[in-house]
């Protein structure tokens, strides 16, 4: 297993570092063009245009743009700006975004469990349930959508959905269904309770941990993948080359992985293949009309952010031995950077068949197998000091193989027993 740490800056594509961040805040505080009080949901490279990227030679100076989603609380106002940590050192442009509101913050996270807690509708809710340990109940944020309802209007919105963890350390199976708090976050208060009914809650918990699963079958017979040689991809900063592919990559705090710039060389030149791939979006609709479900269609990508819910990758379990780790670096609300350790993986996997054909006339065969090289991002949608966000967890990856094929490949994982 190894891990490389973020690259110091070397392409106009390169993430920005912990101190351009750093930077760029510095110079958008004290330009004076923002309320005091404004939190920054977004702060991330503003890409060049193309032609400067594809005109890129190594040791040419390049313009280095930060673009920033600030939001002011008081005011429920949403601004976007952009700054120059160039050469020119200052803002290039700032405005108000009217009527829309930025994804989930963890600013919002961190309240959001005791505003419902603490609410009286929402405790006799509970209540008529037999349930009277609030602390022993999960409250998930989900976010709001749009449905057209006039009293939520302009606000900034949240609902939560309620389980019943008591001791168990997987809530999910013990959901207190009929129940939805609709939760305006600047006013800090339930805005209102939706209680479609009573539906008992399971007495039995699905905990996955050893202990309580029970008894185990018999481990399997030790399984290895060796590379004697070591990968066959080098990382150079932000761009992998294997074989004769190579693109550059970024873990963008919404988007997830990006790849930019994949080419393939032939005869000593590199064939563009595709300038920038990304989600757009990855939406969850769970088709329920009912009181309590219809609300739930989770836009993964752009309401809670498949990069910055991002998680460690775990050796041996979400990853085989041999990867190569990397770390990105996002921002804070404050502005300040924050590193993400071992949240990209980089490994080759057997491919299986490539190719098999078998001439009858002469009964030959000729097989060959392939190789895939795989970048993985593991994603859950928890935030730090362990507040729980949501179930299931994913992984997205892109692949490439021998064969000139490339896919992303989006998954999700759920707890079984």
């Amino acid at each position: 297993m190894i891990n490389t740490p973020a690259q110091d800056v070397s392409h106009p594509l390169d993430p920005l570092s912990k101190g351009e961040i750093a930077a760029a805040t510095k110079i958008l505080k004290e330009s004076g063009r923002l309320p005091a009080g404004v939190r920054f949901q977004t702060i991330v490279l503003r890409e060049p245009p193309k032609a400067e990227v594809l005109g890129f030679k190594s040791g040419d100076k390049f313009r280095r743009e930060a673009f920033f989603i600030g939001y002011e609380r008081a005011g429920n106002k949403t601004y976007e700006a952009v700054v120059d940590i160039g050469g020119g050192g200052q803002v290039i442009s700032v405005k108000e975004i009217p009527g829309a509101q930025p994804s989930l913050m963890l600013d919002d996270a961190l309240m959001f469990q005791s505003i419902v807690r603490s609410d009286p509708q929402w405790q006799e809710a509970m209540r008529k349930r037999g349930i009277t340990e609030f602390g022993r109940i999960q409250v998930e944020m989900w976010s709001a959508g749009y449905f057209g309802f006039p009293e939520e209007e302009g606000k900034r919105l949240f609902r939560g959905l309620s389980y019943f963890r008591g001791d168990s350390k997987m809530p999910y199976a013990r959901p207190i269904e009929g129940v939805v708090a609709v939760v305006d976050m600047n006013a800090r208060k339930v805005l209102r309770i939706v209680d479609s009914g009573i539906v008992p809650v399971p007495s039995a918990t699905a905990d996955v941990d050893e202990a309580s699963a029970g008894p185990l079958r018999e481990a399997a017979k030790p399984f290895q993948i060796i590379q004697p040689q070591g990968g066959g991809f080098e990382i150079r900063g932000n761009e992998i080359r294997w074989q004769k592919w190579r693109f550059r990559y970024a873990l963008h705090p919404r988007e997830g992985m990006v790849l930019y710039t994949v080419g393939y060389e032939d005869k000593g030149r590199v064939r563009p293949i595709l300038y920038r791939g990304s989600l757009s979006e990855m939406v969850v609709p769970y088709g329920d009309p009912s009181p309590a479900w219809f609300i739930r269609n989770a836009f993964d990508v752009g309401e809670f952010g498949v990069g910055r819910l991002a998680t460690p990758l775990e050796a041996k379990n979400d990853i085989p031995d041999n990867t190569t780790l990397l770390d990105a670096v996002f921002s804070s609300e404050s502005g300040t950077g924050i590193d993400a350790k071992n949240v990209i993986a980089v490994y080759e996997r057997d491919g299986g068949v490539a190719w098999k054909h078998v001439d009858y006339m002469t009964n030959q065969n000729q097989s060959r197998r392939a190789r895939t090289r795989t970048v993985v991002l593991r994603r859950c949608r928890k935030l730090r000091l362990r507040l729980q966000l949501g179930f299931p967890s994913g992984r997205h990856a892109g692949n490439g193989n021998h064969a000139d094929r490339r896919h992303v490949d989006k998954r999700h994982s759920a707890a079984r027993r």
